[in-house]
């Protein structure tokens, strides 16, 4: 099934991560189609990755409900962007030290060594959950469609909640580091 949605159907957008021994599921706040996580009043949930896959589930579509929708006229502009900017960096800081804290581990380099993000978009029809990549050693990115790495993974509603678990984990599976391009295309000519 194809996962085609113009901005205005999304009715929920998060992130999803596996470190180590836990899943982290984040709101975003989102804005005619642009979304970053709510560090100011999203749902931060940290679960065992043994929870069962409708334990998962659940957690999956209470952050979904959890997220925050904003205008995106209203957002700042200019020096107030930049300034916001600024805060929601040092709020990331906070958000990463809290996954340090609950993980054990001693610094980010140890917290990403074997992490998997997935993001995932909610419509009054389906649930998609798309792989991303870990191109630097703490930074997760999107696969763009055309790559040969790209994944996504659609549940249809109504959705069970241990079908939105295991989606999420086959999706989290599916994470890679530094997704391959797609393969130059090679032009022959023939002569006559």
């Amino acid at each position: 099934m194809s996962f085609e949605w113009s901005i205005k159907d999304v009715t929920g957008d998060i992130e999803i991560y596996r470190f180590g021994i836990f899943y982290r599921l984040t709101s975003c706040r989102y804005a005619s189609g642009r979304s970053s996580k709510d560090l100011d009043h999203g749902l931060d949930e940290f679960l065992p990755t043994t929870v069962s896959d409708a334990e998962f589930g659940t957690a999956i579509r209470r952050c979904h409900d959890a997220t925050r929708f904003v205008d995106f006229d209203i957002l700042p502009k200019g020096e107030a962007a930049k300034a916001a900017i600024r805060e929601w960096k040092k709020k990331l800081v906070l958000w990463k030290r809290k996954a340090l804290e609950r993980t054990g581990c001693k610094n980010l380099e140890e917290l990403y060594k074997d992490a998997r993000k997935s993001s995932s978009r909610r419509t009054k029809d389906v649930y998609a959950f798309f792989n991303s990549s870990l191109d630097k050693p703490t930074v997760f990115f999107e696969i763009p469609r055309h790559f040969p790495d790209y994944r996504k993974f659609i549940v249809e509603q109504p959705a069970s909640h241990e079908m939105l678990g295991k989606t999420a984990r086959t999706a989290l599976d599916a994470g890679v580091r530094n997704a391959r391009p797609p393969p130059e295309r090679v032009m022959y000519f023939v002569r006559d």
